[in-house]
């Protein structure tokens, strides 16, 4: 029976060629994105879920009120808290505090090579799954001179030996010691969110004060009993700061690791999204473009069942039953979705580098895991159902006595659903041009917004050993070049925030004020004036005044966060700093990304805190500036010249955003694509349904463009009824997208008239093409035919 059933769905899928091509082209098409979206969908969740203990691991976070009432979340504590929770909670077993990866220079000088490095608490490989091929879990970091290399540099430095007992030099702030090395690890999975190619321990990047609860410094992961429960212990541990720190502004709280990735944007102490919000919109736009390609099967199917009205009458005279008829048209369905799944599929393997590139992702179609048969069999089985439940039922429930008539005529029903599903088409296409068109227009405002600092003609490079050493004598050889117009360092690229803390103490200020949270930038003399950052009140630093390495200048949030009226010359310090005075007042500038608003910030003239080269290079001579930064670099440095453009990487601070346009551009151009197709099918039945009709018209005097508004009426008729629903829903949805930014575009009518025009333009050349034939047909060919 199943092999009658595969071989009349074969015969027609080759009789119905046109009809085959739409609903497999359609359907490939669709499952195409689908398996897309699958990969990376899977790929965001196994993020850090390799860890063997993950799932009794958490991160501590501190969560500080602002003056507001509201509560900002770090996912940086203070060096103190490992203690104290080891020593106040019992259910944890274990304690590790890390650093983030922090570039240094590691090797000896004619094998010198950046690398990353991190500082971590003895138990760090006991903790977590990074597996070394030498060395002892626990006691590779237990010296305050012990290193732990990856394979990789391992290999660079030592190619014929053992690399274990062997010393390296590193060189994390101003000098290069030597290390010695207990530990090789392998390499990192791309499933780690961490990325590092050196570990030593903690202690050796402690800053000044790092004693401090306030200085959130440091990340801390706790590893806790099964029996334990997440909750009790982060009510355990919530108001440690104030019991142990005597800090009553500041909390504790946990994450599960494996949410750390998905979840990083937090309210009032809670989650609420983060990546999991472009997880979500990538899983809603795989089920739209799949729900798209259904609908066009149903529509095809059930328009097109009066092709089969006699098969089927014949079929039910000769004793088929409704569920004989049922299995039939399912199977045909099967077979037309496995050969749109073995197409999506080789789509899926050929177009995966290009989507690679695009997600800055390494996704691949393993055909040796089960679990991707696994999926692939859920997917097919889901869209069998969907594009082939209804259709069986609709053909099946034909009375035998119509369906051997010529003429089949739809039910109200059917032509209700096939209406409803047309609009619903429409109405997902809408939603994925509106979405690709504010996204756009939000990119395009942030590239075009004064951020309140010159960001072009800025060549930044990082200052390695060599270089950080000498930076006096490279700065004087750059400014000597006439292509350079101003030499100057910082701590901070502008894209991040840099350091931030609540230690600061300034003159008037209360103990309250340490509720307040400054952004810090550490700065050489004439940054300011390179990046024509504006100065409010007081001057700028100067060279001529050899106290301002311990003065400040603060922009113009800071000095209405400190309540200063008159801030020039007021006294400041943190951090352990001598203290100074504030000796000028910018104006706001945005210093970190338009997500956020621009808030206090303090900048200080440290000169041998810089490690980032800032150079102004003067308009139009760009290459020859760059040849004389290479070319200066390589007097003082062994190692590769880096550099990178101020303003581009200040847009790579949103490549979230850019991919974001790119994938949902892309998803809504395939989603046109298959509803046109859809379309198309269901004009050229209209048209062939309508042949004597418009002839007879024809006869009687009407013309080609009455016809045409005739046959074209009822299309537009859908497509109106979609905007019409889809306008409100979609101006809420990109309204609040929007608001994750502090400045963002407004959104205006004008942008749902430009889709809307687009979407209508799209179904009148659509259907164009099978109603102008229809209308430009002789009425005698017609009236012949039928």
């Amino acid at each position: 029976m199943i092999k009658n059933y595969l071989k009349i769905a074969w015969r027609n899928l080759l009789k119905n060629r046109v009809f085959s091509f739409i609903n497999i082209f359609g359907l490939a098409v669709g499952l195409w994105c689908v398996f897309l979206i699958a990969l990376w969908i899977m790929d965001e969740f196994g993020k850090d879920n390799f860890h063997s203990k993950g799932n009794q691991i958490a991160q501590v976070l501190t969560n500080i009120k602002n003056d507001d009432g509201s509560m900002a979340t770090w996912d940086g504590t203070g060096y103190p808290v490992a203690e104290a929770l080891s020593e106040q909670i019992p259910e944890i077993k274990a304690v590790i505090r890390r650093t983030g990866p922090r570039e240094s220079i590691l090797g000896q000088v004619e094998k010198s090579i950046g690398a990353q490095v991190i500082g971590a608490d003895t138990g760090f490989f006991d903790m977590f799954s990074f597996p070394l091929s030498e060395g002892q879990p626990n006691q590779c970091l237990q010296d305050i001179k012990n290193i732990v290399l990856s394979e990789e540099m391992a290999n660079h430095y030592f190619p014929n030996v053992n690399a274990m007992g062997q010393t390296i030099n590193l060189m994390l702030d101003e000098v290069s010691e030597p290390f010695l090395i207990t530990g090789v690890f392998k390499k990192i999975t791309e499933q780690s969110t961490l990325r590092f190619d050196a570990v030593v321990p903690l202690d050796n990047f402690l800053p000044m004060n790092n004693k401090s609860w306030g200085n959130t410094w440091v990340k801390t992961f706790v590893f806790y009993g099964e029996n334990a429960a997440l909750g009790q212990l982060g009510e355990k541990m919530k108001h440690l700061p104030a019991q142990m720190g005597d800090d009553d502004f500041r909390t504790l709280s946990l994450q599960p690791l494996k949410d750390r990735y998905l979840y990083s944007k937090f309210e009032n102490g809670l989650p609420i999204g983060g990546r999991i919000d472009n997880v979500i919109l990538f899983a809603l736009i795989g089920i739209f473009i799949l729900l798209i390609a259904c609908f066009n099967f149903i529509n095809l199917t059930t328009t097109w069942a009066v092709k089969r009205s006699k098969e089927i009458g014949i079929k039910k005279v000769l004793g088929a039953g409704k569920w004989t008829l049922i299995a039939q048209f399912l199977m045909e369905a099967m077979v037309l979705v496995l050969v749109s799944v073995c197409i999506a599929v080789f789509l899926t393997k050929i177009s995966t580098p290009v989507f690679n590139t695009i997600t800055e992702k390494q996704l691949h179609i393993d055909f040796t895991n089960i679990r991707f048969y696994g999926i692939l069999a859920v997917i097919s089985l889901v869209t069998v159902l969907l594009s082939g439940l209804y259709p069986a039922f609709s053909l099946s429930s034909l009375k035998s006595r119509n369906g051997l008539h010529e003429k089949l005529k739809d039910s109200r029903g059917e032509t209700t659903i096939r209406k409803g599903l047309v609009v619903l088409q429409f109405f997902l296409c809408m939603a994925m041009i509106m979405g690709t068109l504010v996204v756009y227009l939000q990119l395009r405002y942030i590239q075009n917004k004064n951020l309140g600092l010159n960001k072009e003609h800025i060549v930044y490079m990082p200052m390695d050993n060599a270089t950080y050493l000498q930076s006096g004598a490279l700065k004087a050889e750059l400014a000597n070049f006439s292509g350079i117009e101003k030499v100057s360092s910082a701590s901070s690229n502008f894209i991040d925030q840099g350091g931030t803390t609540s230690d600061p103490v300034w003159e008037g200020g209360t103990p309250q004020d340490g509720q307040k949270w400054f952004s810090i930038i550490t700065s050489d003399f004439g940054l300011t004036e390179m990046l024509n950052i504006p100065i409010k009140e007081g001057r700028n630093f100067s060279s001529h005044f050899a106290s301002d390495t311990l003065n400040y200048l603060v922009n113009q949030e800071a000095v209405e966060v400190m309540g200063l009226k008159n801030p020039i010359g007021k006294s400041l310090s943190f951090w352990g700093d001598e203290g100074g005075k504030i000796v000028g007042v910018t104006d706001n500038f945005h210093f970190a990304s338009l997500h956020n608003s621009i808030g206090p910030m303090i900048i200080r003239c440290r000169p041998k805190e810089t490690y980032l080269l800032y150079v102004k290079v003067r308009p139009g001579q760009t290459v020859g500036a760059l040849a004389h930064m290479e070319k200066s670099h390589k007097m003082f440095s062994e190692l590769p010249f880096h550099f990178r453009f101020l303003d581009e990487a200040i847009e790579k601070g949103y490549a979230n955003e850019h991919r974001v346009q790119q994938l949902v551009g892309i998803f809504a151009v395939v989603s046109i694509i298959i509803s046109c197709l859809g379309l198309f099918g269901l004009a050229m039945f209209t048209a062939q349904q309508r042949l004597k009709e418009v002839a007879v018209r024809k006869i009687l005097g009407a013309n080609i463009g009455s016809l045409f508004k005739l046959l074209s009426k009822g299309y537009l008729q859908l497509v109106g009824i979609a905007l019409l629903i889809a306008i409100p829903l979609i101006w809420y949805v990109m309204n609040s997208w929007i608001q994750d930014f502090a400045f963002h575009i407004e959104i205006q009518w004008w942008m749902f008239g430009l889709v809307s025009a687009l979407i209508l333009f799209i179904t009148l050349f659509t259907v164009s093409y099978h109603t102008l034939k229809l209308a430009r047909t002789s009425p005698s060919k017609s009236l012949q035919t039928e």
